[in-house]
């Protein structure tokens, strides 16, 4: 219920937009393709929701919940008694990142689902045994590939199971991995889907053959595997991991991670009593894998409207620290528990107050960064983008929110179709060359290392007659051709055009800014994406305010700087 209270109902994020589009109208979602959290979007896309958006987060957030649930169980298989379980998950539940990527929507609580159901099937006290566990880790397996391939980093928890169930049959190593395989076969079946969808607005091109698939499956078109950006930078590990820390440390409420550490390298060396040696070792294993070593690969910095991109993947880390967590808990205080009076001990009520009562206190805790996460500041800027451009305008900018956040709104929501957008650094993708052609009406040669490809698109723009304008990141474009600001973008005129004078600058972007909506509390200096939203909203009228002192305008020229102030993050 939490999360279904706190799912947003407008668009929040790049591949936020993107997925709540496809849930919408179905489609390729860009590499690896996530077909089973896309066919899971599209069966809950009759929700009765205010938008795709919310439809979108709301499916997502029952997800949340059933992670939570088997995440639960996970903890009471390796040992934890049900109070230490609640405790653990609960942190984790109510935790900022949890709260806000969960209920949005978002690849990683489905993920998080098929990890935490790997660790409950393999656990010695799972709820299957023998062949069953082998094919049910299997088509987990599966399953969670047809969903993001990071739910292989919990592979060495998987092997684990199937070693063992295929012991507790009395089979053959090779018998439990041809099971295993079988089932990871029908886990893999959703990719079929990215074979027989059609295109759609905001769909990643057609895949038409197992070589195309393959390629997706890969990730091809993002270069490296363990690569975040094609175009990212060298981060120092250090920085990484420390970003990781601040985040578990944040989650688990900064003491209690200490609990969970210890006790994974502890039981890695004391036989518990439940688990194993091996079994706690390879716990150790996976979390590192899904912990340090992974954000060690990372090629963005942890800072800014890059430290959600990055965030989004500590969530596997937090999910399997969980586990060695409840389990540490009910070592330290387990039995301590046991020794209140048993009529105390069984209230309802005192249940009640540590577990319901904790997890909302954690919630509200919470809220004001959620509500920081889940801004309206996004959707209402590409809104008031959108709304305020001339009739068939060709728009050219470089950020995910703007090619997938258009998308979402002339694709979902059919707002202003005759807007084309084009995505400069899409253009290295035949089907986005063949998609601009249709929509923009130009065509752009297969770029190979061209630096100032954008210009070339600008010029291809304007040879149309259509009205083109760049968003703030255009640099090549802006020092090549006359500009001039025009509300959260600038026009772009021919060479040898003079822009107008800057009083009619002045009068445009005030009729401008009269018909943009706000509605919403302003962000802060770090709210990500809405504080980048409120510094090009400010920066207009700063480039404004220096023009018209520059031309003697002393009026008008405060005027712009209270428009700036007023509308620059609080």
């Amino acid at each position: 219920m939490v999360y279904l209270w706190i799912a947003p109902p407008h668009i929040v994020f790049g591949d936020n937009a993107e997925l709540s589009a496809l849930g919408a109208l179905g489609g390729a979602a860009h590499p690896s393709g996530y077909p089973l959290y896309v066919l899971w979007l599209r069966a809950w896309s009759w929700l009765p929701a205010a938008s795709p958006a919310h439809a979108a987060a709301m499916a997502t957030a029952i997800l949340a919940a059933l992670q939570a649930l088997v995440l639960h169980a996970a903890c009471r298989s390796w040992g934890a008694r049900p109070l230490a379980a609640t405790l653990a998950v609960g942190m984790f539940a109510a935790g900022p990142l949890a709260l806000r990527i969960h209920s949005e929507a978002e690849v990683f609580a489905l993920n998080g689902l098929a990890c935490a159901a790997v660790l409950w099937l393999a656990a010695g006290a799972g709820p299957l045994r023998g062949l069953a566990r082998v094919a049910a880790l299997g088509l987990v397996a599966g399953l969670g590939l047809s969903n993001h391939l990071t739910c292989v980093l919990v592979a060495p928890i998987g092997v684990l199971g199937v070693v063992r169930g295929s012991r507790e049959a009395a089979r053959s190593i090779p018998t439990g991995l041809g099971v295993a395989l079988t089932g990871l076969g029908v886990g893999l079946l959703p990719y079929v889907y990215l074979l027989v969808t059609p295109g759609s607005w905001v769909s990643w091109g057609t895949i038409d053959d197992l070589g195309g698939l393959v390629r997706h499956f890969l990730r091809a078109d993002y270069g490296p595997i363990g690569q975040l950006s094609p175009r990212g930078v060298h981060v120092p590990v250090d920085e990484s991991v420390l970003s990781l820390a601040r985040s578990i440390g944040r989650t688990y409420l900064w003491l209690v991670p200490v609990v969970g550490i210890g006790a994974l390298g502890y039981f890695a060396v004391v036989r518990d009593r439940v688990e194993s040696r091996v079994a706690w070792s390879l716990l150790a294993v996976s979390w590192l894998l899904a912990g340090p070593i992974l954000v060690s690969r990372f090629n963005i910095r942890p800072t800014g409207v890059s430290l959600h991109v990055v965030q989004r993947f500590y969530l596997l880390s937090l999910l399997v620290l969980a586990v060695p967590i409840a389990v540490g808990i009910d070592r330290l205080v387990g039995d301590r528990f046991d020794r209140i009076p048993p009529r105390l001990r069984g209230s309802r009520v005192v249940r009640a107050l540590l577990t319901t009562g904790g997890f909302l206190a954690l919630v509200a805790v919470s809220l004001p960064e959620l509500a920081r996460g889940h801004s309206p500041a996004i959707e209402q800027g590409l809104v008031n983008m959108l709304r305020t451009l001339p009739p068939n305008a060709i728009l050219i900018g470089a950020t995910d929110e703007l090619h997938f956040g258009m998308g979402y709104l002339q694709g979902a929501l059919g707002e202003r179709p005759d807007v084309a957008v084009i995505a400069p650094p899409q253009l290295g993708l035949a089907f986005y060359r063949d998609r601009v052609r249709e929509r923009a009406g130009i065509s752009i040669e297969r770029p190979e290392g061209d630096d100032k490809l954008s210009v070339q698109v600008a010029e291809r723009a304007l040879a149309t007659g259509r009205p083109v304008f760049i968003d703030p990141y255009q640099a090549n474009i802006a020092t090549t051709f006359p500009t001039y600001p025009y509300g959260l973008v600038f026009r772009v005129l021919p060479r040898g055009t003079r822009p107008p004078p800057i009083e009619e600058v002045f009068a445009i972007n005030q009729a401008l800014y009269a018909r943009y909506r706000f509605g919403y509390a302003f962000p802060g200096p770090d709210d990500q994406l809405a504080t980048q939203f409120h510094t090009h909203y400010a920066r207009t009228w700063t480039i404004l305010a220096e023009a018209l002192g520059r031309a003697g305008r002393r009026d008008d020229e405060a005027v712009a700087r209270q428009f700036a102030e007023a509308l620059a993050p609080r």
